[in-house]
């Protein structure tokens, strides 16, 4: 089984590091011994479940996106999201070194997990999470989001479904997502934990939210950008 490593480090003023490893497999990005073995009560699936999960407790006891962010919790809930610190990404591609607050650092490290989820409504973020991109501005996120929802509507079409010529799903699966932010946030509270995960939740919560009114902003910046792709042969 071949695995891609993402790894952040945050390296703080006193010198002080924080290490997180996330071990995915390559072939559909399920995250590799990440989930915790004995789960919080917070992750089970009917505490606080989101009012538009799908899932049924038969079949899945526990939240997958949760899961996922047990770890974070546990080893970062107490950080000051206002501290500086020197982030270094490396993933198999590349290596990134750049200045940001913890909150930027964690938030991006949030959006990989949410992503690398089972949950149902954040599935869609795979593709984006495959080409993964530390502390990505609102422009370079949105711009990753409309591409890779066209291309998935190119693959469905290539299946023989049936594939959208606008944003409306796009923004129907960032509307689900706010709504799983929100509940991320609340089972947080429920079990004590309002630290920085629970604040930078709320942080992509606010940005799942305007999705739709900034996207629109974002395209319309950019629509010149494709005036070769307007231009007749």
């Amino acid at each position: 089984m071949d695995i891609t490593k993402i790894q952040y480090k945050l390296i703080f003023a006193d010198d002080n590091e924080k290490t997180l490893e996330l071990h995915l497999r390559t072939d559909n990005l399920t995250p590799v011994a990440w989930a915790p073995s004995n789960p919080p009560e917070w992750t089970a699936l009917e505490n606080h479940k989101c009012s538009n999960c799908p899932l049924q407790p038969e079949k899945h006891a526990y939240c997958p996106a949760a899961l996922n962010l047990v770890k974070l919790v546990d080893d970062c809930d107490e950080m000051d999201l206002l501290d500086t610190v020197k982030l270094v990404v490396k993933s198999s591609d590349r290596a990134v070194v750049v200045s940001a607050t913890v909150q930027k650092a964690l938030g991006s490290f949030i959006g990989l997990l949410m992503a690398t989820s089972d949950c149902p409504h954040a599935a869609y973020f795979r593709p984006v999470a495959r080409f993964h991109l530390p502390l990505a501005n609102e422009m370079e996120t949105i711009y990753r989001a409309v591409t890779a929802f066209a291309m998935a509507q190119f693959v469905r079409r290539q299946a023989g479904k049936e594939g959208a010529v606008d944003l409306d799903g796009l923004f129907d699966i960032y509307k689900n997502l706010e709504t799983v932010n929100t509940g991320l946030s609340v089972r947080l509270k429920s079990a004590g934990k309002e630290g920085a995960i629970a604040k930078s939740l709320m942080e992509w919560d606010v940005f799942s939210g305007m999705f739709p009114m900034r996207a629109e902003e974002v395209m319309d910046k950019m629509r010149p950008l494709f005036s070769a792709y307007l231009t007749d042969p």
